[in-house]
């Protein structure tokens, strides 16, 4: 039985920042009705290009077929990374190797776009359907509704006590309990947008808004409380907990990256270093923070705020890249948002 609880309001926003971006030339479809699949899987061997640049090494791994937007990358079953395949309208598994198995959504033209493994499950949001969704080791994928239709969520993570929780373009914050009780908590106004959410450092979850934009926590029992930032539009779609303990988040409306202390809620802003405009952010396995431009470029930021970029020639034109993760090899992935190919920065870093 799949339970949703939601309020009553359900608007939708879009996100203006991103207009340029393949993500939202998105066509729109009726709502589907969420279903299980197991999917025959398409299995691809995608090429690798080898990149140097500035002492750190890039590898880029393009598909057979331009397939277009990816946007979110997470580690997850199999020892693989797993890939949102928007455009696509698949869920994607690629080994560190760049083999791509990918399967594709029992809804049709579903667009998944959020991604995150908690269990033995990768689950996933869809763009275009009122549905979630999860896929398994055997490949069955098991859709299941969100009482918000349509989503258009862009982020996604494992949060405590084996839920998964997912920010929502609608105006709240959803959180999966089971394998497919979803809860929806609202904001009180519709003017929040959340783009971005990570496990605090309290044990809460954190979120980014768009605009404002605030830092929002929300409680495992979805309290939410917001924190205004005291800069301008973030167009972000990064946040992430650093080894210092501060929340991090990538602001590409003001081309910096930002710092909240966790218990102040004071903000440091870091400006110096950017060439581009910082979209996305992850914590790295070496206590720096990786980030990713809406240009080819990937770069790193020390808990000090000292920025060292890693741009890389485009093959396809564009490379925004509004998602990145940390592989099961110790290395930081990352997807393009425009076309089909996945990216590697290999650590350590000269």
């Amino acid at each position: 039985m799949h339970e949703v609880v939601a309020p009553s309001h359900s608007a939708t926003f879009a996100c203006a920042s991103l207009a340029a971006l393949a993500l939202l030339s998105l066509p729109a479809v009726a709502r589907a009705q969420c279903s299980t699949a197991t999917p025959t899987p398409t299995v691809e061997t995608w090429a690798a290009a080898k990149v140097k640049s500035n002492g750190a090494n890039i590898t880029i791994y393009t598909g057979p077929t331009d397939r277009g937007a990816q946007l979110q990358i997470a580690p997850g079953i199999g020892n693989a990374l797993w890939v949102a395949s928007t455009s696509a309208s698949a869920i994607m598994k690629f080994s560190t190797k760049g083999k791509a198995t990918l399967y594709a959504t029992p809804s049709a033209n579903a667009s998944p776009e959020a991604i995150a493994a908690n269990g033995k499950a990768m689950f996933f949001t869809e763009w275009n359907t009122g549905c979630a969704g999860s896929i398994g080791a055997s490949g069955t994928i098991t859709e299941f509704p969100t009482g918000v239709s349509p989503n258009k969520s862009t982020g996604m993570v494992t949060g405590p006590n084996k839920t998964t929780w997912f920010v929502t373009d609608y105006n709240g914050i959803g959180r999966i309990t089971g394998k497919d009780k979803v809860s929806i908590f609202p904001f009180p106004d519709d003017t929040n947008n959340p783009t971005a959410i990570t496990p605090g450092p309290d044990g809460n979850i954190w979120f980014i808004e768009n605009t404002g934009p605030n830092i929002g926590i929300v409680t495992p029992n979805g309290k939410i409380t917001e924190h205004a930032t005291g800069l301008g539009n973030a167009y972000s779609f990064g946040i992430a907990t650093g080894s210092d303990g501060r929340v991090w988040f990538a602001d590409n409306g003001d081309n910096s990256i930002g710092a909240m202390d966790a218990t102040t809620f004071t903000v440091t802003n870091y400006t110096t270093g950017f060439t581009g405009d910082p979209i996305s952010i992850v914590a790295g396995p070496d206590g720096n923070l990786y980030f990713g431009e809406t240009t080819p470029v990937v770069g790193r930021i020390t808990p000090q705020g000292v920025v060292t970029e890693y741009p890389f020639t485009a093959s396809e034109g564009t490379f925004p890249i509004l998602s990145l993760a940390v592989g099961p090899d110790g290395n930081i992935w990352f997807a393009n948002n425009s076309h089909s190919q996945v990216g590697v920065l290999h650590l350590p870093i000269k």
